[in-house]
Order: structure tokens, then C-alpha cells, then sequence
């Protein structure tokens, strides 16, 4: 299973949806890898000052091209946790236009399928998403209850067949509002907890999970 976790509009939470998707699924019988596209995981994992920069990570693989055997991925895979993997971003962006990097890109997060479920913090690419739709791949768009990340999605051709929205207090917008407005199959709330954000801080969200992170149904 590869599971796409994406946004229209930075800030809503998809880094940190993503890196609880992973947590829950990893165990010490089963892997999880993270995929970061976006660049944040090491920092919201809470690792040591540094881990993942300037080294190489996925973007440098798929610019490698052929030149790179393909079990060379593993080599770049961070310990996090028992059972958890973190493929940090890189020196280079991981999604480039040209369908072959796209090709490449799919190609590492098969093979890393194989051993365990794929969590991919894909941030604002929505057509990155789009074009690796199918054959197992899953995608979750991430919003909050805000009528400028909704707009922003009337406006970004989906999909949205599974939208998490993280619901604000104070804020007007329901989940049938979001439903109805982009058209989305699923919807499910995530209410808003400052223990989240505490947790991120901290860099404490993998030892301590904050409940709102623990509840959410995961994608199947």
C-alpha cells in the first residue's frame, strides 16, 4: 500500500497527518517507510539538528537516473523508530515535469512497498498525485476548515476521493460544506488540539502521539 498525502495550501497539516500515518502503521513486526517530498519530516520527527539536510535522499536518486542501481535506495533510509523509515527529500526535488523522474520516483516507492506500507508527504503537488493514481496507490488530500484552503480546492483539480479536514474551533465550515463544495467521496474530521502542535515543538509527536493523531481511520 502507498498512501499520497497532499494539500492546495501550506500550513494544514499535511506534513503532520502524513508522519502519524506512518507512526500507526509502523510496528515492530511491520515496517512503514515515510517518503518526504516536501523537506519538513526530519524536523517534525523530531530527529537530531541536521538529519536528512545536505544528505542524499530521494530527489538525488531519481536525478541519478540509471546510473544508480535500484537497491541504492536503502542506503538512504532513516531510523526513526522500530518498525519506522524515514527516505528524507534531499539535495534535489524529488518530482520533476518530465515523466521519466515521475517513472523513477513510483518505481522507488514499489520496491519500498514491498517490505511494509508507504506514507508519501507529497505537500502542494497535486499533479505528482495525479499522475501515479491506480494500482495500489492511495491518495488523501488534506484540508482545514478554512474558506481559503476550500476555495484553493475548487480551483486545483483533485482528487478527492478521501479528504482528511482538520476542523478548527470558531470556524463555519463543516465536513458536508467541504463534501459538497469539491465533490468529495470521504471526508473525515480531525478536530484541531493545541497538543498537537505541542508535540511537534517538542519533537516528541513519534514517542507520544497526541490522541487526535491516534483516531483519525487510516486509508485501507
Amino acid at each position: 500500500m502507498i498512501i499520497w498525502y497532499w494539500s492546495v495550501k501550506g500550513g494544514v497539516g499535511t506534513s503532520v497527518v502524513a508522519a502519524a500515518t506512518a507512526i500507526r502503521l509502523a510496528s515492530a513486526d511491520r515496517e512503514a517507510t515515510l517518503v518526504d517530498l516536501a523537506g519538513d519530516q526530519p524536523a517534525l520527527l523530531g530527529l537530531t539538528s541536521g538529519a536528512g539536510s545536505g544528505e542524499a535522499g530521494i530527489g538525488d536518486w531519481v536525478a541519478a537516473g540509471e546510473g544508480v542501481a535500484a537497491d541504492a535506495i536503502g542506503r538512504l533510509l532513516l531510523d526513526v523508530a522500530p518498525g519506522l523509515r524515514l527516505l528524507p527529500r534531499g539535495s534535489k526535488p524529488a518530482v520533476e515535469t518530465e515523466s521519466q523522474s515521475r517513472r523513477r520516483l513510483v518505481l522507488a516507492l514499489e520496491m519500498l512497498a514491498r517490505t511494509g506500507a508507504v506514507v508519501v508527504d507529497a505537500g502542494l503537488d497535486a499533479s505528482a498525485v495525479r499522475s501515479v493514481l491506480g494500482s495500489g496507490h492511495r491518495s488523501v488530500c488534506v484540508l482545514r476548515s478554512c474558506y481559503l484552503a476550500l476555495n484553493r480546492a475548487q480551483q486545483v483539480p483533485g482528487p478527492y476521493d478521501h479528504v482528511v479536514l482538520v476542523e478548527e474551533p470558531g470556524r463555519a465550515l463543516r465536513v458536508r460544506d467541504v463534501a459538497a463544495a469539491i465533490a468529495a467521496s470521504r471526508v473525515e474530521a480531525v478536530p484541531w488540539d493545541p497538543r498537537v502542535a505541542r508535540a511537534v515543538d517538542a519533537g516528541t509527536i513519534v514517542s507520544m502521539l497526541p490522541p487526535p493523531l491516534r483516531r483519525f481511520e487510516l486509508p485501507t
